[in-house]
């Protein structure tokens, strides 16, 4: 029989009552903070610098880097998830708050495309009105918890919903340990995963589904990590004509109940100035529906980047649902963009 791995005392396997609450994994930016995001920002566009060409080096953060690197730290290997709060985004242009934010990430990782456009900066907001059909992130109907496609994640809130929209957050690995304490018997089948369907979104000479199972769970070096969409799950064995067996749905409809808990998830505002970077392997995320306010100068507009973390989680090639490498990510194709079917509107 196979053993799995309990996570008793790892900060990364957390319950809400664990974090005590946004202002736990707050860290306040303060003056010091400012001013070396603002020299950054001073610093790459005197230089004339594109955005997309911006990395580390160029946006150095000196005065201020022991701070980055403990932060990056916990996102790493402690709890996984840090919350940034009061970027000094007063006075700046929307591009300036892009480069900015690019510009902060840099100290966490490098950011990967996030769809067929090749988009490395991505922008959340509703566009339901022109795209029915749009990928989830793109409109405000409610996220279940679910991971993405790359190490780590980091969201920028620049303007909030009129209503609803709360980003809720909880740990994959705590998730592991109720299921093996409650349902054993389901974790093999979540161990040994599923075939994903791409939604188009897979390269040239790529199959629509995945060629090999996509491991829900999965142990690489003694380190368990997490990959998971439902909806990716169920329209790949749709798409093959190979429906779930009844334990493989009894055991995701078990992940779902307990991710759903209260007791298992934060939930809280991301306010415009916030910044929150987690990791993508251990953290899961959702968000509630929300509704724009009907100016479309005042839509919900978060921005998000993927990002590939040299020397972070150790995990198994077959978590890579496209063919880019351990960074992750989507292959970017000209012409291209991403779009659901309307039989997978929701997570």
């Amino acid at each position: 029989m196979t053993s799995y791995k309990r996570h008793d005392g790892d900060p990364a396997a957390w319950r809400a009552r664990d974090l005590g609450g946004k202002d736990a994994i707050a860290f306040d930016l303060g003056a010091r903070h400012a001013a070396a995001l603002k020299d950054g920002l001073r610093h790459v566009v005197a230089r004339g610098i594109a955005r997309d060409r911006i990395g580390r080096a160029d946006f150095p953060l000196t005065a201020v880097a022991e701070d980055m690197a403990r932060l990056r730290e916990t996102m790493v290997s402690g709890r996984g998830i840090v919350l940034i709060r009061g970027m000094p985004f007063e006075g700046c242009s929307p591009d300036e708050i892009e480069t900015m934010f690019w510009g902060l990430g840099t100290h966490f990782g490098s950011a990967v495309s996030q769809s067929v456009m090749g988009d490395r900066l991505g922008h959340v907001i509703d566009v339901t009105d022109v795209d029915p059909h749009a990928r989830a992130y793109r409109a405000r109907r409610e996220l279940k918890l679910h991971t993405d496609l790359s190490d780590a994640i980091a969201f920028c809130s620049v303007r909030k919903a009129k209503t609803g929209g709360l980003s809720q957050f909880g740990s994959a690995l705590a998730i592991h340990d109720e299921l093996l304490a409650r349902h054993p018997d389901y974790l093999a089948a979540l161990y040994r995963g599923f075939r994903w369907h791409r939604f188009g979104e897979h390269g040239p000479g790529e199959e629509p589904v995945t060629p090999c199972r996509v491991p829900l769970f999965s142990n690489c070096a003694g380190q368990v990590s997490c990959r998971y969409v439902r909806a990716y799950i169920r329209e790949g064995a749709h798409a093959l004509g190979e429906p779930l067996t009844d334990l493989e749905t009894a055991a995701l409809d078990a992940f779902d109940a307990i991710a759903a808990r209260p007791e298992m998830r934060i939930e809280f505002m991301l306010e415009p100035g916030e910044v929150v970077f987690f990791n993508n392997l251990t953290v899961l995320h959702a968000r509630t529906a929300f509704e724009n306010d009907p100016d479309p100068s005042l839509k919900r507009l978060i921005l998000r980047l993927w990002l590939a973390v040299p020397g972070g989680r150790p995990t198994l090639p077959e978590v890579q649902i496209y063919s880019t490498g351990s960074g992750g990510g989507v292959p970017k194709q000209d012409g291209r963009v991403p779009t659901f079917e309307q039989k997978a509107q929701s997570y």
